[in-house]
């Protein structure tokens, strides 16, 4: 027989069981929707997070003080003053800086503000002039600061794009305007881009350790703040330092010779945490390794129950169609042919449940995306998966039909009938 024969005959038969076709169909449908929707899903969050990461700097190690109890600082203080510029300059005089840049930051509590927004969401930033290369932010109208800047502690400011427009119309508009910081006035010299380019997706995934991102900010020469709003503290100088290292590969090394450098200047106190992106992506790599499993795992049970369901119904057509394999067999069908046409019956109800439920998984994401905007990426991976799937569950669970249809013998059948 031809396959066009048995392609033939096992359409006819589905159109003459449309309802018990369907609802051989809905166990795989439902479980190759799942992984659709789940592999989706799974892989849209990878992407942000990974994205996210990106964002902060891929060659980026960042140094951030950890939290310490006020009552602790007064045991500590003797040994270690937090962040500093002295652990600046013990980096710079014991890591080689050649290919590599530096940069610190001093996060500027408001209490008065001239901007219409609360003082606690205001973002202030007193830095060394550094910190927008390194973060990729550029500046957009008038000019960075310049070195006379710090040397004079010039009340100068820059603003990022974002809080120009959100507070003085036009970014362009907003250079040699004046905002009040505390009691203190300082003029916009310039308007900074966003920093290197993070995903668009609103769902956000928080980084670790106090890592800012600099999107929304203003900020100031580190030399104007400690002048013109507050002297320098004895504990907690800056806020965090930013080591740009060669390429990503090498952040591990540099964060392994920042651990000793660091604990050296501090005396053994652990006050400060080191984050590498490097060490940042090994980690999510190991969470979505452990994801996916979980979600294969899920996916493999519903195709089970699916795949048993066909089996169930299939061996119910054996029963139901003796007479008709009886009739064939004494017409001279042998018994590899009525396993080939109950295997082909099998594979196919497969495949067509596993193109309608591609079909689902892909409308059931995109539904997702609407409506609950977790971020989804869609692959070609998971779709020839499913199709493959379809077909191994379509082998595997018409065997035994197929097997049970090829031992029925012509001879009880045809006297049954």
């Amino acid at each position: 027989m031809r396959v066009s024969s048995y392609l033939k005959g096992s359409v006819t038969h589905f159109r003459t069981n449309v309802v018990r076709t369907l609802l051989t169909l809905l166990g795989i449908v439902f479980g190759v929707a799942s992984v659709i929707a789940m592999i989706t899903i799974g892989e849209g969050a990878q992407r942000q997070i990974l994205s996210n990461i990106e964002a902060m700097g891929a060659t980026l190690v960042h140094i951030v003080p950890s939290d310490v109890d006020e009552g602790k600082i007064s045991q500590i203080i003797n040994d270690s003053r937090g962040l500093s510029l002295a652990d600046v300059g013990a980096i710079e005089s014991t890591l080689p800086m050649p290919g590599r840049r530096l940069a610190f930051f001093k996060k500027v509590p408001i209490r008065v503000t001239n901007l219409p927004i609360q003082t606690t969401d205001l973002n202030v930033y007193a830095t060394s002039d550094a910190l927008r290369s390194i973060t990729g932010q550029e500046i957009l109208f008038g000019r960075d600061f310049l070195p006379f800047d710090s040397q004079s502690c010039a009340a100068v400011s820059l603003l990022t794009e974002s809080y120009a427009r959100r507070f003085l119309g036009q970014a362009n508009e907003a250079v040699g305007r004046f905002i009040r910081l505390n009691y203190r006035w300082f003029q916009v010299i310039g308007v900074v881009g966003r920093p290197r380019p993070a995903g668009n997706d609103p769902v956000e995934v928080k980084l670790p350790a106090k890592i800012e991102n600099y999107q929304d900010a203003v900020f100031l020469p580190l030399s104007s703040y400690r002048s013109r709003l507050e002297s320098p503290r004895i504990y907690g100088e800056l806020s965090g330092i930013l080591v740009d290292c060669r390429n990503l590969a090498e952040t591990n090394r540099v964060k392994s010779v920042l651990e000793k450098v660091l604990a050296s200047a501090h005396r053994g106190v652990r006050d400060f945490t080191i984050v590498s992106p490097k060490e940042l992506l090994e980690q999510q790599r190991a969470a979505q390794a452990i994801f996916n499993v979980v979600l294969l795992s899920i996916a493999a049970i519903s195709l089970l129950v699916g795949g048993i369901g066909i089996m169930n119904i299939m061996l119910a057509n054996v029963m139901e169609r003796r007479s008709e394999i009886g009739i064939r067999r004494a017409l001279g069908a042998k018994k590899r042919h009525i396993v080939i046409q109950f295997l082909l019956e099998a594979v196919l109800v497969c495949l067509i449940g596993g193109v309608m439920g591609i079909v689902l998984g892909v409308a059931v994401s995109l539904g997702i995306l609407r409506f609950t905007q977790i971020p989804i990426a869609f692959s070609t991976t998971p779709i020839v998966a499913s199709f493959v799937i379809s077909m191994c569950v379509g082998l595997l669970f018409g065997i035994l039909p197929a097997k049970r249809a090829a031992e029925v013998n012509p001879v009880e059948a045809l006297h049954n009938e």
